[in-house]
């Protein structure tokens, strides 16, 4: 029996590998250049939403160590202070979850929270794993008054390493949209994306190093187009 409800996700788009040409004429502008980082944008006004898309890599850490750094919650809620409260709901099956997420917002604004599904990819052949996460409701979940609610959440990090899974040196590309609510100036929001996704991204590496040293990894299933674990 099923208690959650899916949400309609926003199609993001598949493009995870970076070209300038493809991306440009898919409708993205290029908002940052760094060695680091390369920000994208691309606004859709339908949904009144602006995706965002990160590229970026690391010589320092392997995919599965990056992996691990995001879908550690027990650990997230340590060392990334804007947690209040992350944690699975409900296991759908070994590669797919229900989490609650609710996160601090500086005053005057309120503190936000989301319900969301994730999965897990493994693609063997490529050595690359995907962490796909989009906003759902959930019958265990109902809103608070102390949170506003994001409804419209959905991301898709695309981790690619250089060689193997296990060894240092992979890249990324993480694409996301973030509905807070509340009108916000876009001004606002790429100040926003442009600042605090690379900080955030910088911490992750830095979580992921500190699991790497643990030696405590989990690796998620193989799949698409693999369907079991072998």
């Amino acid at each position: 029996k099923q208690w959650y409800q899916r949400r309609v996700a926003i199609t993001a788009g598949d493009i995870d590998v970076e070209d300038d040409e493809t991306l440009t004429s898919s409708g993205w502008s290029k908002e940052i250049a760094q060695e680091k980082y390369r920000i994208w944008k691309k606004n859709i006004p339908e949904e009144s939403v602006t995706l965002y898309k990160i590229f970026g890599q690391f010589d320092t850490v392997s995919a599965v160590e990056f992996y691990n750094a995001q879908v550690n919650d027990q650990y997230r809620s340590t060392w990334d202070k804007s947690v209040s409260s992350l944690y699975v709901v409900d296991n759908i099956t070994n590669n797919r979850e229900i989490v609650y997420w609710a996160t601090k917002f500086p005053f005057p604004l309120q503190d936000r929270d989301y319900v969301f599904e994730r999965s897990h990819l493994l693609d063997e052949n490529t050595s690359t794993i995907e962490i796909a996460s989009r906003s759902i409701t959930h019958k265990s979940k109902p809103e608070l008054p102390k949170f506003v609610r994001v409804c419209k959440y959905g991301s898709k990090l695309v981790i690619r390493a250089d060689k193997d899974i296990y060894q240092k040196g992979m890249s990324y590309c993480l694409t996301y949209y973030d509905d807070f609510g509340m009108p916000i100036p876009n001004q606002v929001k790429d100040r926003l994306a442009n600042t605090k996704i690379p900080e955030f991204l910088d911490k992750v590496h830095d979580a992921a190093v500190f699991l790497g040293s643990t030696g405590k990894l989990y690796v998620p299933y193989p799949a698409s187009p693999l369907s079991q674990r072998k």
